[in-house]
């Protein structure tokens, strides 16, 4: 695995891409901003199937007004994810909240096929019940967590410093770039 993330770091993109003094810092702000409208939008169908926000709107008109939205927001935060790890591939193999975040993003994989038949592809019937059934709660519980739990990690991950001894890639800084221009002059 770590001679892939090497591999996939030194391609001529992600080497372009981790150099850029613009479009990472662009990458990095539209993945947090795709985080927090996506994940209003989970925290929005969560608090609803708890029962603690929204009680007389029908759980499926807010699912499916959702659905679109929530899959274009999912595409856009997965692209820039996949951009910064491919541009600091070797950094994030050896930060542990990467790989927290990477198995709870597997997680939330798993809930969503576990609980779409019965709860997210089934909101009219949700609607239909008295109260909201245990069942969607628990999937609405679940999700909340999840989804909260990644983006701590997500945003630990600013937060570990790499082994710089065993990084490969050339990781200068935009005033280590400059000193070395300067070194290099008469």
């Amino acid at each position: 695995m770590l001679a892939f993330v090497q591999w996939l770091q030194a391609t001529d993109f992600f080497t372009a891409l981790r150099g850029s003094w613009y479009v990472y810092p662009i990458i990095m702000s539209t993945h947090l901003a795709a985080i927090a409208l996506f994940g209003g939008m989970i925290l929005m169908v969560d608090m609803r199937l708890l029962g603690l926000a929204m009680k007389k709107r029908p759980i499926a008109d807010l699912i499916d007004q959702l659905r679109a939205p929530k899959q274009v927001g999912f595409v856009i935060l997965v692209t820039c994810g996949f951009l910064m790890f491919g541009s600091k591939a070797e950094e994030y193999y050896y930060n542990i909240f990467f790989r927290v975040k990477m198995t709870l993003l597997v997680l939330v994989f798993i809930h969503a096929m576990v609980f779409h038949r019965s709860v997210y592809g089934n909101a009219k019937e949700l609607d239909k019940a008295q109260e909201v059934p245990g069942v969607a709660k628990l999937a609405a519980g679940l999700s909340f967590c999840l989804w909260l739990g990644l983006v701590i990690c997500g945003r630990g991950i600013g937060y570990v410093d790499a082994p710089l001894d065993k990084i490969h890639a050339m990781l200068q800084r935009p005033a280590a770039a400059m000193a070395s221009v300067f070194e290099r002059l008469p």
